[in-house]
């Protein structure tokens, strides 16, 4: 055990008053900067409860005064745990009927893509439908391009 080890296991003890410091620990508190400054924090945190005052008569007025008041009934007893876990059965009976029930019909959710078209008669939506085209362009296929461009085709894959 170093000197800085055994002079903190002393310092409680020196704080109190119940030890003294001998001439070698105490020039050891002079030179190093660890021990003195621990040693600072020691004697503050030993003064911390000088400032306390306790009054004993009235302390153990209370104490005794709350030991001689009646016990509580046993309807008092049951109710103290008993209205908390009623509490928390109707909330889970809350959160599990709410999670398992499912709605009977379908969804009444509406989406709609043009907002615009809400306000329309139905003639007006007759019409706007009638524009909308219901089958895809004919684009053709390999077949109706020309040899040519085929092979702009094969050389733009290329590179």
């Amino acid at each position: 055990m170093n000197q800085c080890t055994r002079l903190s296991d002393r310092m409680p003890a020196v704080a109190r008053g119940t030890e003294r410091w001998s001439a070698a620990e105490e020039a050891h508190l002079g030179a190093c900067g660890d021990c003195s400054s621990e040693w600072v924090l020691v004697g503050r945190a030993a003064g911390l409860g000088d400032s306390v005052v306790l009054d004993i008569e009235r302390v153990t007025g209370g104490v005794l005064s709350a030991l001689r008041l009646p016990a509580p009934s046993r309807a008092a007893k049951v109710l103290r745990w008993a209205l908390p876990v009623a509490l928390a059965a109707s909330l889970l009976l809350v959160l599990v009927r709410t999670r398992w029930t499912r709605p009977t019909g379908p969804a009444a959710v509406t989406y709609s893509l043009l907002p615009e078209a809400e306000s329309l008669s139905d003639s007006e939506l007759e019409s706007v439908l009638q524009l909308i085209p219901t089958a895809e362009p004919n684009l053709g296929g390999v077949d109706s391009l020309s040899e040519d461009e085929l092979t702009q085709i094969v050389k733009d894959l290329e590179g």
